[in-house]
C-alpha cells in the first residue's frame, strides 16, 4: 500500500487569505451598523416629561389621596408653594450649558369637582417661555421644539373630591435633537 502523500501547504496559504478578507468585510461591517446605529442621540424628551409628570402625580396624591398639607383651610399652603420641590425630591438641575435658561417647566391646577372653573391653586415653576411649545405641536410635531406631557386625574381628601391637571415640559432640543 503506498500512499501518496501532497502538500497541502498552499491550499492553506489561499484559505488563509481568503479567511482574513471575510474577517474584515463582516467586522467592517458590524463598526458600520454600530455607527450608524450610535450616531444619532436618542430624543427621550416625551418620556423624561412623562416622568415628571409621574413623580408631580405621586407627589400630590398617591393612591387617590390628596396631600395632607396641601392645603390648610381651604388654601394652598405657602410653604407647600414655596419647598414643592425639595418635598417631592424633584430638581430642575441640568447639564451647566443649560444653568442660564431652565428647560423644563410644569403647571398644576387643582380644582375642586364642584367647581371646575376656577381653581384651587394653581402652582408653576420653570421657564416659562417653552410653553408655547405645546400650543404650536397640537396639529402637528415639530422636531425642534419641546415635548409636553398633560395629564388629569382625580383624588380626594375629608370627603372631597378634586382634579388635578398637571403639564410638563421638556425642551434640551440642543442635546437631543440632530440638527
Amino acid at each position: 500500500m503506498n500512499f501518496v502523500m501532497l502538500n497541502k501547504k498552499g491550499t492553506d496559504k489561499v484559505i488563509s487569505v481568503y479567511w482574513f478578507a471575510i474577517l474584515i468585510l463582516v467586522s467592517g461591517g458590524i463598526f458600520a451598523m454600530v455607527y450608524v446605529f450610535y450616531s444619532y442621540p436618542y430624543d427621550v424628551r416625551s418620556l423624561e416629561a412623562e416622568l415628571l409628570t409621574n413623580k408631580i402625580s405621586d407627589c400630590l396624591s398617591y393612591g387617590g389621596v390628596l396631600r395632607n398639607n396641601l392645603f390648610v383651610e381651604d388654601q394652598v399652603s405657602k410653604g407647600f408653594k414655596e419647598s414643592f420641590l425639595e418635598d417631592c425630591g424633584t430638581t430642575f438641575d441640568a447639564e451647566k450649558r443649560w444653568e442660564d435658561t431652565p428647560q423644563y417647566y410644569f403647571k398644576i391646577k387643582v380644582f375642586e369637582v364642584s367647581n371646575l372653573l376656577d381653581p384651587l391653586a394653581n402652582l408653576t415653576k420653570g421657564n416659562l417661555n417653552i410653553v408655547s411649545s405645546c400650543d404650536l405641536q397640537k396639529n402637528k410635531e415639530f422636531q425642534n421644539l419641546a415635548k409636553c406631557n398633560k395629564r388629569k386625574l382625580y383624588s380626594t381628601l375629608n370627603s372631597k373630591q378634586y382634579l388635578i391637571e398637571v403639564l410638563s415640559i421638556i425642551k434640551k432640543t440642543e442635546k437631543n435633537v440632530k440638527q
